[in-house]
């Protein structure tokens, strides 16, 4: 295999790709040889799939994240409220009202996270968007979706609320509801960290925080089937000893859930910010 016979530097990493294959990958940062080599011998291929506005771009990708979490902190609330509550033996009404206004503040939150993810991704960024592919659609339409899914959990509430059955089915079924549209988010998401850490400077960063999505998925789909089982215990079943265990365990899954979507905006924000740095010169 033809092997690169002069000192050139990475243009990720700076690091010197001498006697390394051609066809491969930069040994420090996964960046392939060629694409440094393009940019060395044409300096105008770079403009093409420079960002046109970086600082929009970087907005966009801490604000899905930092939307997740904050809607998994405000839904986890009023849950978690509830079960102190049983805990203790106490009955109160603050658990509701945190409940319903988690819903509403999340649907807030997703709408401001749609027109971000829209702005971030207008026709200019054409690049951006070229690479993003099919799952730039997955993404806003994850976002639209978990909007409709907010929309109508908070119209059900506030029409069924006197039948206190209803509104027990609800609790139960809300988490299950916006588990597609939170998949879809962060399945997409990952896409986007590839896109964004091949650009930035942070690619480290962009690879823990797409291993860390996975485990951000099976959390949230445990959350859901645990939230959906504990009703089904208590009220079908009877089985109090069963609903309390299954509670807690959803108490500590949402915990992980909202500190890994705490680890994965501290990882896009470091990408963001690797994002906003001054273009790297190459060295020839």
């Amino acid at each position: 295999m033809p092997t690169l016979a002069t000192h050139v530097r990475c243009d990720r990493c700076k690091y010197d790709l001498h006697g390394c294959d051609l066809f491969n990958v930069c040994p420090e940062c996964g960046l392939a040889v060629a694409t440094t080599l393009a940019g060395h011998s044409d300096l105008q291929i770079r403009a093409l799939v420079a960002l046109q506005r970086p600082a929009r771009v970087a907005t966009f990708l801490v604000a899905i994240p930092l939307a997740c979490m904050l809607c998994a902190v405000l839904q986890s609330a009023g849950p978690m409220i509830a079960f102190f509550d049983s805990m203790s033996g106490q009955s109160t009404k603050i658990a509701e009202q945190i409940r319903a206004f988690g819903w509403r503040a999340s649907c807030v939150l997703m709408v401001v996270a749609l027109v971000i993810a829209c702005m971030g991704l207008l026709a200019s960024e054409f690049s951006l968007r070229a690479e993003m592919r099919k799952w730039r659609v997955w993404l806003n339409g994850g976002l639209l979706l978990w909007v409709a899914t907010l929309i109508v959990i908070i119209v059900s509430a506030i029409k069924l609320q006197p039948q206190e059955w209803v509104m027990d089915w609800l609790k139960m079924s809300a988490p299950a509801l916006q588990l597609p549209a939170f998949a879809m988010v962060l399945i997409s998401y990952r896409r986007l960290l590839l896109v964004c850490g091949r650009r930035s400077q942070a690619f480290r960063e962009a690879g823990s925080a797409r291993q860390n999505i996975n485990l951000l998925i099976y959390t949230l789909g445990l959350v859901a089937l645990g939230a959906f089982a504990s009703p089904i215990l208590i009220h079908k079943l009877g089985w109090e000893v069963a609903a309390m265990v299954s509670d807690s365990l959803v108490a500590v899954e949402s915990a992980v859930l909202i500190f890994g979507l705490a680890y994965l905006v501290a990882n896009a924000w470091w990408i963001a910010r690797s994002l906003l740095l001054p273009p790297m010169k190459f060295e020839v």
